[in-house]
């Protein structure tokens, strides 16, 4: 898979320039939100929201859709209810199902549209934390994401099945210097735990949060954060 190059090129001088002027120890972090498939900005900022209240007085958040919206057709959207995105091209996708897809057709798309993000660090939920993943991970991109990032939060992530995105990990190994929060739920029937743990151990030092609910980033998991959060490295 490539990954809009023209895009994340030009960005580049400002990229490097945001990260000589990162927060200080007295400022807000700003972090970039990504919901899971067939979410919504909004409906994933009302999903955490007892996080992001937690943390007000350490970040500000930056809740963005994914550019593939769904319709009705697409996926089992209630009529009347707010739209919907993924973080890939469904109509390329082949088989599609808790977690899984055989490729992760139009992905470019969604990674140029994370490393234009000007932010400090990312949280990301199911779906969107496969796709960050993936390109913390990307042969080619992955080492400037990393290394402008000061932290990664990948909430019932997991390990794509795209034989091209699961190579990605394999070859990279063992990711050092950043700093990663993951949040795992052990009753999780829509991403086995186990591939939410398979994720946290791609992270050296990688802090984890475990509850025995299901696919949902629970209340209990605010306190944690905002201790993974004061804790960063300035």
């Amino acid at each position: 898979t490539r990954c809009g190059g023209p895009k994340m090129a030009a960005a580049d001088s400002a990229r490097k320039a945001a990260k000589v002027l990162a927060p200080s120890a007295t400022q807000k972090l700003r972090v970039l939100a990504l919901h899971g498939h067939a979410q919504s900005a909004s409906r994933f900022k009302g999903k955490i929201a007892a996080v992001t209240k937690e943390v007000k007085s350490l970040a500000e958040f930056q809740f963005v859709d994914a550019p593939f919206p769904l319709s009705l057709a697409d996926e089992n959207i209630e009529e009347g209810s707010e739209s919907a995105f993924t973080w890939l091209d469904i109509r390329g996708a082949g088989r599609l199902g808790k977690g899984c897809c055989d490729k992760y057709a139009g992905v470019e798309q969604s990674f140029a549209s994370i490393a234009s993000a000007e932010c400090d660090g990312i949280v990301a939920f199911s779906m969107g934390a496969a796709v960050l993943a993936s390109l913390l991970c990307h042969p080619k991109y992955g080492a400037e994401l990393r290394g402008r990032l000061r932290f990664a939060a990948l909430l019932s992530g997991f390990i794509p099945v795209d034989p091209e995105l699961a190579g990605w990990f394999e070859e990279v190994g063992t990711i050092e210097g950043l700093p990663t929060f993951h949040c795992i739920g052990r009753s999780d029937e829509e991403i086995a735990p186990d591939r939410s743990e398979a994720l946290a151990t791609k992270f050296e030092g990688a802090v984890v949060h475990r509850h025995d609910g299901g696919h949902v980033v629970p209340a209990s998991v605010r306190k944690d954060f905002k201790a993974f959060l004061a804790g960063l490295p300035v």
